[in-house]
């Protein structure tokens, strides 16, 4: 046999034994793939329900973010809430507020007086009623509507209202909102209104 023939020999040989590597490696891979999708988790994920297990939401996020940290006070025995706090629309300027809500356990009714710039003249008067969507020790959201006039406007206004109130003392509290005026006046105007107050309880 010649040099030439034994070392294509060989090469046939390697080749073989090479593909025979392969296809035993691709055989353990298969059975260790097989045996993984056969396996059955022992505590498979709760599916979600609105009961026991609801899914995440907004809602839910802020619910849980605001009670993380609890001042050992809560809404119980609250009935009569004075909130001041400014209000600021996209393009409109700064405006304050000086609100007065009765609540009825989770209920409220209100009125708001607004004020065209920070201590300046008295613009807009809104009527509101509202429930507390979450309330939980000292921490509460509250979806509101209120209606009302605005003198500068020469329009009634109806404005959907999200806020959220965390006690700060026993008679205390902070608020953040959100809400959107509609205006009965010119065209519809969708601008949110973000809103930061202070106020006491009663």
């Amino acid at each position: 046999m010649t040099p030439l023939q034994t070392l294509k020999n060989n090469n046939k040989t390697n080749m073989k034994k090479n593909i025979m590597a392969i296809i035993g490696v691709a055989a353990l891979l298969a059975t260790v793939n097989l045996q993984a999708q056969t396996n059955v988790p022992v505590n498979p994920p709760p599916v979600p329900d609105a009961v026991t297990n609801p899914i995440p939401n907004f809602i839910n996020q802020v619910a849980v973010w605001g009670t993380s940290f609890n001042t050992n006070y809560n809404w119980t025995n609250v009935t009569l809430q004075i909130e001041d706090g400014y209000k600021q629309a996209t393009g409109s300027g700064a405006s304050d507020y000086l609100r007065v809500q009765y609540d009825m356990g989770r209920w409220n009714l209100g009125v708001e007086g607004e004020f065209l710039g920070v201590g300046s003249q008295f613009n807009a008067v809104e009527a509101e009623a509202g429930f507390a969507l979450v309330q939980k020790y000292d921490f509460k959201i509250e979806a509101n509507l209120l209606a009302g006039y605005d003198r500068t406007l020469k329009s009634f206004e109806v404005e959907p209202e999200v806020k959220a109130v965390k006690m700060l003392t026993v008679n205390s509290y902070a608020t953040l909102g959100l809400s959107i005026p509609w205006m009965a006046k010119g065209k519809f105007d969708g601008t949110p209104q973000i809103r930061v107050g202070a106020g006491f309880t009663f």
